[in-house]
């Protein structure tokens, strides 16, 4: 497994006031990862090679506060599109971070969090009980409307036989109380081991992971794992069948998103043989059935790294595409549940390096988070 490690120079700590987002972000890595808090404040995580940075914008993305580091410690820090930063923050304005570098083993997930606005952060902690002995990475923090805050990873601790692809997707819960017991829970196994982790949360405040697989055969197609109340075992189930066999890693994470009205909205990417390119699908009986996927983007312009949001009967679909000279970060949107679309829109573009795009919500409207190397960060509406 590969993993990189981009640095665009060391941000001084000691300057005050705030920053011009386009000159950076704080010259920190491509993978940036933001969330926006009860009060409508743009909180952002900004990976470089040693170091963990928070800082936040009142101004949608316009200017920053100046970064506070997560890590005093250095730490080689473990950052790819797929691995990257997590951020939440509750309704208390409690913040929780999440990141990858290396510990004993070549790389854990380390939780960190702060009480008091972003002023000061606890010391990172691996989340995986395992993290001295086997390897743990790819981390998705999401937080219910409750304010729990759920981490799930990929863990190598089962793995007996290297020849086999595939790992176990871990998972623990975390209170508002700062405790630091974090009891580890398996949810499935044979996840790819390259792609990152989607998760929302269905009607009944339950987490639902949507993710690639392996399956018999080598088919790195698309499945549903869902947490159950009761103590229950977890459910696990196959919900695209691209028939994609490939022995090499599609690093091709997918997005999920489930509205109020409790439809799953999927969207992936997938070169199998029954298709090929970037393909949205719902479903309205909790991932049971799906929707006869719809294709989207240019095939000829390489579309890539979807994600989806959806509000009610409101779904907004962003990606990004390529056409050999410069990265249009598109978006395409449905009014009535994803049976109807909008014709798609360029949104932005970069003739640099660019990150995935992600959609983030609040009160003052629907926002795609990108980041690029020229450009800097973006926070740009979607109309």
């Amino acid at each position: 497994m590969a993993f990189s490690t981009a640095s665009y120079g060391h941000h001084d700590d000691s300057k005050a006031g705030t920053t011009d987002s386009k000159r950076s972000p704080q010259g920190g890595s491509l993978y940036v990862t933001a969330a926006f808090g009860p009060d409508n404040r743009l909180w952002r995580v900004v990976p470089d090679k040693w170091h963990v940075y928070v800082d936040y914008s009142t101004d949608l993305g316009k200017t920053f506060s100046v970064p506070v580091r997560i890590n005093k410690e250095s730490q080689r820090i473990k950052v790819s599109g797929e691995n990257r930063p997590g951020i939440v923050v509750d309704r208390n304005g409690k913040i929780s971070v999440i990141y990858s570098a290396e510990g004993v083993q070549p790389v854990a997930v380390y939780f960190s969090t702060s009480t008091d606005n972003g002023h000061s952060f606890s010391t990172p902690k691996p989340l995986s009980d395992q993290a001295s002995e086997a390897n743990s990475f790819q981390g998705r923090l999401v937080l219910n409307s409750s304010g729990l805050a759920y981490v799930f990873w990929l863990d190598e601790r089962d793995r007996t036989d290297w020849r086999q692809q595939g790992n176990a997707v871990y998972y623990t819960t975390i209170d508002g109380q700062n405790s630091q017991n974090y009891i580890n829970r398996k949810l499935s196994d044979t996840l790819c081991e390259c792609c990152r982790i989607a998760a929302a949360f269905d009607i009944d405040g339950q987490p639902v992971l949507f993710a690639r697989f392996i399956y018999p055969g080598g088919i790195h197609d698309h499945g549903l794992s869902r947490t159950q109340t009761d103590g229950k075992e977890p459910l696990s189930w196959r919900v695209t069948f691209d028939e994609w066999k490939i022995k090499g890693c599609p690093e091709h994470g997918p997005a999920i998103s489930i509205a109020d009205d409790g439809r799953y909205h999927i969207a992936w990417f997938t070169q199998g043989s029954a298709r090929q390119g970037l393909f949205y699908a719902y479903s309205s009986d909790r991932g049971q059935n799906f929707s006869v996927p719809l294709p989207f983007g240019t095939p000829k312009k390489l579309p890539s790294h979807p994600d989806i949001l959806a509000q009610g009967k409101h779904v907004v679909l962003t990606w990004t595409e390529y056409d050999g000279t410069k990265t249009q970060l598109l978006v395409m949107q449905s009014t009535d549940g994803g049976q109807t679309w909008s014709a798609a829109k360029s949104i932005a573009e970069s003739a640099s390096g660019t990150d995935f795009p992600f959609l983030l919500n609040s009160a003052r409207g629907i926002f795609v988070s990108w980041n690029s190397k020229n450009e800097g960060y973006r926070l740009i509406p979607v109309d």
